[in-house]
């Protein structure tokens, strides 16, 4: 081979080479920033999520603790309202605290459907039934328009039924904030 066309074909291989490799450096910084954006992208989209769950379970516990609490003074001011029947007393400022207990009730039982999620959703509304019928009863005692099995001794029964629920439904409340862990089956 002619010493210039080696010379020749040395350089250009030289080049090429050096080409080459620049070409190659520079694909291979770009995969590598690709895939630390796709890291980082990665990591924001888990932290928003993780944000987002956290803001959610906030929401969540205040929505429960309210209900909780406007559900218990609720049937407290029940129970109260049914001694008051009971001892022959009259009933209408018990009757009146009755009814404030019960407007709050309703806005935190309709905040309640708006943000829980179903499981324990089927317990807010086994409370809300409860509540109800109690109420249905005592209203029905107090204004002397009875049916039949509206008796003291029954509201009595569904009032003790109804703190059962209440429990049921706390722990359920706790077990979907992971306060604590499901009972087992």
């Amino acid at each position: 081979m002619d010493p210039t066309v080696a010379g020749l074909l040395a350089a250009v291989v030289g080049v090429g080479g050096t080409l080459g490799s620049a070409w190659l450096t520079q694909r291979r910084g770009d995969a590598s920033r690709r895939e630390e954006w796709e890291r980082l992208e990665g990591t924001r989209r888990a932290e928003t999520a993780a944000r987002r769950a956290e803001s959610g379970r906030e929401a969540r516990r205040a929505a429960y603790t309210e209900f909780n609490a406007a559900a218990r003074h609720y049937l407290a001011t029940l129970n109260d309202h049914s001694h008051v029947l009971r001892i022959g007393y009259d009933p209408q400022e018990s009757l009146a605290t009755v009814e404030a207990a019960r407007v709050d009730y309703r806005r935190r039982y309709a905040e309640a459907q708006m943000i829980v999620p179903d499981i324990v959703l089927t317990e807010v509304r086994r409370v809300d039934r409860d509540l109800n019928s109690v109420y249905g009863v005592l209203a029905r005692l107090t204004r002397g328009t009875t049916r039949d099995g509206d008796d003291i001794e029954g509201v009595r029964d569904a009032i003790k039924q109804g703190w059962q629920d209440l429990s049921r439904m706390r722990t359920t409340m706790r077990e979907d904030l992971g306060v604590t862990r499901p009972s087992p089956e």
